[in-house]
């Protein structure tokens, strides 16, 4: 059974990671940005206080090495279009090997590997996106769920339902609805997709199997998969979390990382000297952005995910996928580094 991260989730990883502020309302609609995909969502995803912590079920034993990862396919798809409002990208989502973005105006437009059609979105206009492993997830306007891509578990089927924010992890998706509790489908060997009831929380995000969620009162909890303690989240008040492998890292009230879980390769926190203020959470490595826009990446390296362009740019949203890094510039234009066997760090000439 395959089993990977998606950065999402990031972005939700993306979406779900600005929001810094420790208190949102659950009606707010989400802002399409960040993460993990992580989300992510930043409002991606993208912390542990007074609330208990729902108590992690400790997980068969796990190996997480990009060898033993499904081969993605190396087919270079047609270049897709462009969503109209030129190259001005509103948000923007990294996968295992394929990423999406949401235009201005809404519309989706992804590359990279499409092995299961999680890079062919269908027309409509979003307000978020999540990419995972082989599917991915937007919310439409209405507050609706849509997904597409492969179908394994059930996890481009989601519940009806109206939501606020959402993230694809590697074969299961999690979704926050309007009153704040969470609903999750898809996979669910490890309880990954089984939330703790009567929760409310902020911001979530979905990693390979397992899955993290800030409470009201800024305190992470998190379900699924521990092998390696990443569903055993530190005490004390976050801003944004994003899930990986078998890592997860949140940012504190003061903008600084913390991780836990499999932790090597350097997966901890960095050394900085500035504060963070939005996170997203790859496979194996994590990226942020500081408050000058200036991007930092820390974690594996192998295929270059956590070597950002040295060209001195700022940013506005960033999302670690599986072993590639994807940002928008301030003008709304993309950016990627890192593998690209699919062609997914290489975003359409044409914009975004």
């Amino acid at each position: 059974m395959p089993m990977r991260t998606a950065a999402a989730a990031l972005v939700v990883v993306l979406v779900a990671m600005t929001a810094l502020a420790c208190e949102a309302s659950p009606s707010e609609q989400p802002t399409t940005a960040d993460n993990m995909p992580d989300a992510v969502t930043p409002d991606p995803s993208p912390a542990p206080a007074p609330q208990s912590t729902p108590a992690a079920t400790p997980e068969p034993a796990l190996s997480p090495t990009p060898d033993d990862a499904p081969a993605a396919t190396t087919a270079t798809p047609a270049a897709p279009e462009v969503p109209s409002g030129g190259a001005s990208v509103a948000g923007i989502a990294a996968g295992y090997a394929h990423t999406c973005a949401l235009g201005e105006d809404g519309a989706a437009v992804c590359w990279g590997s499409d092995f299961s059609g999680q890079a062919s979105p269908p027309a409509g206009r979003f307000t978020a996106v999540s990419a995972g492993e082989e599917h991915t997830c937007a919310l439409d306007r209405n507050g609706a769920a849509v997904c597409w891509g492969g179908d394994d578990y059930g996890v481009s089927s989601p519940p009806n339902d109206r939501y606020t924010a959402i993230s694809a992890g590697a074969f299961h998706t999690c979704a926050l609805r309007e009153d704040g509790s969470a609903a999750c489908w898809g996979d669910d060997f490890f309880g990954q997709a089984s939330p703790p009831a009567g929760q409310q929380y902020t911001a979530i995000s979905a990693g390979a199997e397992h899955t993290c969620a800030l409470r009201r009162n800024g305190s992470v909890a998190c379900w699924g998969g521990d092998s390696y303690g990443q569903a055993s989240p530190p005490a004390g008040r976050f801003a944004a979390v994003g899930s990986g492998y078998a890592h997860t890292c949140a940012l504190d009230e003061d903008g600084a990382p913390r991780c836990w879980g499999d932790i090597s390769q350097e997966r901890a926190q960095p050394g900085l000297s500035k504060r963070l203020t939005t996170l997203s959470v790859g496979d194996f490595h994590s990226c942020g952005l500081h408050e000058d826009g200036s991007v930092v990446c820390w974690g594996a390296d192998d295929f270059g995910q956590s070597s950002p362009p040295t060209t001195g740019e700022r940013y506005a949203a960033i999302a670690a996928g599986g072993f590639h890094t994807c940002a928008l510039r301030q003008d709304g234009t993309a950016v990627c580094w890192g593998r690209n066997e699919s062609d997914q760090a290489s975003p359409p000439p044409q914009g975004p």
